[in-house]
Formats: structure tokens, C-alpha cells, sequence
């Protein structure tokens, strides 16, 4: 985005919808690529989520035109992003099994995860994800690949002002949309148990102590 010199990335469950639809109203604003990238079958480079380090290595962003720009991603608070994880896999991304020509035939794994959000309760299927990681000791940013190139990392609870912030605008003069929202039918504090909190406590420590989140 030349207007501002700087590189939106969107990290999937983030708010990232929201933050592009945003960015996407800048006159000079435009989306590399246009489409995924797709070789037998698998999306390789996916148009919407990719990194900037995804996009230099398939030479869809020349060193020119990453000079001088920072780059822009969101995060979110990481207990609430794993319960609205869980949450539309096994809804919105169950319901697009439907479609034969969907994004989740050629999302590697992507069948398997939205089977395993099915059969398996909050508690179950975060071990499943998180599990692995806690007992090797491991810690993570959610999206670390986004957050890791970021110049900026918007906070997904702070969208409207924090863009605001970035972009010298008053977020009344140009207002973040919110799109493509999860809706659940009670907090995500509800669906913990003392395990499953202390999971996302353990793996995603860097994430509550950068940016400040809590339970």
C-alpha cells in the first residue's frame, strides 16, 4: 500500500477480515496475490492469510517493493481465539463440505481438523492442538508467522483505535468494518476447565505477556 508504505497480512481467527476490508478502501491499496496459488490440488500460497515471507519466497513480492514499508498483522487474545477456532470449524467450515468446489478441499489436513472439531469437546480438542507443544516445553505467538515479521501487531479487542493510531485518521473518519465475525452463544471464559486454561496459560505465554492479554 503505497499511501501509507505499508504490507497488511491477514492471521487467520484475528480479526484480519475486518482489518483488510479496511485497508482494502485506500486508493492505492491492492492484494498480492489475486488468487491462491494452488499445485496438485493443495493451495500452496493462500491469497487471503499469506506472510510476507510466503509471498518473497514465491516471488510474488520483489525486495523493491517490500523496501521501506512496514508490515501490519493482528492478533487476539488467545483464549478467546481458540474457543471461536473450535467454535467454526465445526460450524461455519463443517457447513462448506457441502460445496465441492470449497477452500477446504484444498486446505492440507483441513478435513481432518474439521472432523476432529466435530467429534471432540472444547477440552479434547484443544490437547489435541495444544497438547504437544506444553509437554516439549514449547511456546508460541498464535500465528507466529505473521506476528514474527510484523512491524506493527494490531490487537484484534483494540481494532478500531489501534488502526486509527497507525494511520493518523480518527477511527470516526474512517471507521474499521467488522466482518466475518464468529458468533457463539456464551463467553469463551465459559468453556474452560482449570486444565485447558492452564494449557493456553503455558503455550501461548508470549502472547499474554506482549500484548497484555488475560482470562
Amino acid at each position: 500500500m503505497d499511501e501509507l508504505r505499508l504490507i497488511v497480512t491477514a492471521a487467520p481467527g484475528t480479526g484480519s477480515t475486518s482489518l483488510l476490508a479496511h485497508f482494502q478502501s485506500y486508493p492505492t491499496a491492492r492484494s498480492v496475490p489475486e488468487e491462491d496459488r494452488v499445485l496438485d490440488g493443495v493451495v500452496v500460497v493462500d491469497a487471503k492469510h499469506a506472510t510476507v515471507k510466503q509471498l518473497e519466497a514465491a516471488g510474488m513480492i520483489s525486495p523493491a517493493e517490500r523496501a521501506g514499508k512496514r508490515v501490519v498483522t493482528t492478533t487476539r487474545n488467545p483464549f478467546d481465539f481458540w474457543v471461536a477456532e473450535w467454535h467454526r470449524t465445526r460450524t461455519r467450515w463443517l457447513a462448506e463440505l457441502r460445496r465441492p468446489e470449497s477452500w477446504v478441499y484444498h486446505q492440507k489436513g483441513m478435513i481432518g481438523r474439521i472432523v476432529d472439531a466435530v467429534e471432540l469437546d472444547f477440552d479434547e480438542w484443544l490437547e489435541l492442538a495444544l497438547g504437544a507443544a506444553a509437554r516439549a516445553g514449547r511456546t508460541m505467538h498464535l500465528n507466529a508467522g505473521h506476528v514474527a515479521e510484523a512491524d506493527v501487531v494490531v490487537r484484534m479487542e483494540h481494532l478500531d483505535d489501534e488502526v486509527a493510531t497507525l494511520t493518523g485518521a480518527s477511527p470516526a473518519g474512517r471507521a474499521v468494518p467488522h466482518v466475518n465475525v464468529t458468533v457463539r452463544d456464551r463467553p469463551y471464559w465459559q468453556w474452560y476447565s482449570a486444565a485447558s486454561r492452564a494449557l493456553v496459560e503455558q503455550v501461548h505465554a508470549p502472547d499474554l505477556v506482549r500484548f497484555g492479554y488475560r482470562f
